[in-house]
């Protein structure tokens, strides 16, 4: 969705969200404006792309990456002589954990003028500090019909399909398709596919061709397209195409394309840039890292064995209304999704990549699996045992009690949590091989074993009782 201006009528806004962009190489200010024709109403259809570098608001003074940073839009289009024709403003709230060198918003615009000379002029204010961004365009309405619109570069172009007629965020519509926004086509060796897309304006049906070309810094045409028939109907048509750059050096170029309709030949052109290989390779890198700091990056890579290995110490966090019972029976893509949605349920910070509630429960099953796995050989997966589940419910302890033996008491250990809730657990190695059971606990979700003073004898429910300063006999002698 983009936001809607009218100068010729009265003035409406459409809400949009503001979509991340890619990293860029400059943290500027930007705004591109790409114009179309409308025969009927005689009028230049403007769609312009304003570029905001989310650094601007690193320093709001907000308190942490989870809190959101409020930055407003001011929008102003002036005519020749100077004369404000239109004036919008509007805010837009962002995650604090964006706000960061090389990650930019998009904010699209579309609005109508009629022949003559405008400028368009864009403000960004941080709410909190008053810092300030500008950046403006010159754009000339048309003054009669012109044979084609400008040329509109993308990195991705796609059909509306039924069911999905709808631009997501950063997509607009043109015709039949959904054009994603970019202020500027910034290619990868990694992403080489260039879009582009113009209308071509005919008052019969008219048949011609379609050619796209790249040329250098020095003006040379280093690739070039063969002519491909078009035919465009009454009134015009969306004429479409892309080009596989792959290979082509680092360096800024300019993409042409060429509209033969009619007997007049029409050329169109935009700059775009390739990234160098090396720089792609550090960037794909930092992405593919921040992208499995997301539920659904993490697990997106993962085999179904592996899915399954993630799905197995859930049992100890789950409630019926979870549905860990169904998830056997899924399919990989369907148990993909049934993970990523039960830890965005749990997510703490929605407003940030990673979630620290997901990272941190399988940080402690990985060490219970290092560290308390048992067996004759070692089969016994750590996060089954019972320090294991212990350890992945709850995590690292706070105290932690160890003996090797006192008195006629076997090996045991005490550990105790005290930040949240005062819980305390206690275990014995009964047959002194490191196989630690718990056999008692204050923690009602864990069920205690009657006889756990025998097991752990007289002295060791004494030295245990010290040490935690609880009197497991009491008035009646057992606790």
């Amino acid at each position: 969705m983009v936001r809607w201006f009218s100068l010729a009528l009265a003035a409406g806004v459409l809400a949009a969200p503001t979509r991340i962009g890619e990293r860029q190489t400059e943290d500027v200010m930007a705004v591109r404006a790409v114009r179309f024709y409308r025969a009927e109403t005689r009028q230049t259809l403007v769609k312009a792309f304003v570029q905001i570098p989310y650094v601007l608001f690193a320093g709001d003074g907000a308190s942490g990456p989870n809190d959101l940073v409020t930055y407003a839009v001011t929008v102003k289009v002036s005519d020749s002589t100077g004369l404000g024709l239109l004036q919008e403003s509007w805010t837009n709230r962002i995650s604090k954990a964006v706000a960061r060198p090389g990650v930019m918003g998009l904010e699209m615009l579309e609005f109508p003028v009629l022949p003559g000379s405008y400028v368009l002029e864009i403000t960004v204010e941080d709410s909190v500090t008053g810092r300030k961004a500008f950046a403006k365009a010159a754009i000339e309405g048309f003054r009669s019909p012109p044979p084609v619109s400008d040329l509109l570069l993308s990195p991705e172009i796609r059909m509306a399909a039924p069911g999905d007629t709808v631009p997501q965020p950063g997509e607009l519509r043109v015709g039949n398709a959904l054009v994603t926004g970019a202020v500027e086509l910034h290619l990868t060796p990694l992403r080489s596919q260039a879009f582009y897309l113009i209308e071509a304006y005919s008052a019969d049906p008219a048949s011609g061709t379609l050619s796209a070309s790249v040329r250098d810094g020095t003006g040379k045409t280093i690739f070039k397209t063969p002519p491909a028939a078009v035919n465009v109907p009454a009134g015009g048509g969306v004429l479409k195409g892309q080009l596989d750059l792959t290979g082509l050096p680092e360096g800024s170029y300019t993409m042409v394309v060429t509209v033969a309709l009619g007997g007049t030949s029409s050329e169109r052109e935009q700059p775009l840039t390739m990234a160098g290989l090396e720089e792609t390779l550090a960037k794909e890198a930092a992405r593919m890292e921040q992208e499995q700091r997301t539920d659904a990056g993490y697990f997106a890579a993962m085999s179904e064995a592996q899915l399954d290995s993630a799905a197995g110490p859930l049992l100890y966090i789950t409630a019926p209304a979870d549905g860990l019972n169904l998830y056997k029976d899924l399919s990989v893509d369907a148990k993909r999704r049934w993970l990523t949605e039960f830890w965005t349920r749990r997510d703490l910070s929605p407003g940030v990549a990673r979630n620290e509630t997901r990272e941190n429960f399988y940080e402690a099953v990985a060490y219970a699996n290092q560290q308390f796995r048992v067996g004759g050989r070692r089969t016994t997966p750590g996060w089954r045992t019972d320090r294991g589940r212990i350890y992945a419910k709850y995590g690292p302890y706070d105290e932690f009690l160890d003996r090797v033996s006192v008195g006629t008491a076997p090996p045991y250990q005490v550990w105790r949590y005290t930040k949240q809730k005062d819980r305390y657990f206690i275990f014995v190695d009964k047959n002194n091989l490191g196989e630690f059971q718990m056999i008692y606990t204050n923690d009602l979700t864990e069920v205690s074993r009657p006889d756990w003073q025998d097991i752990l004898t007289a002295d060791g429910v004494v030295d245990v009782g010290r040490w935690l300063g609880v009197n497991f006999f009491g008035a009646s002698g057992v606790q």
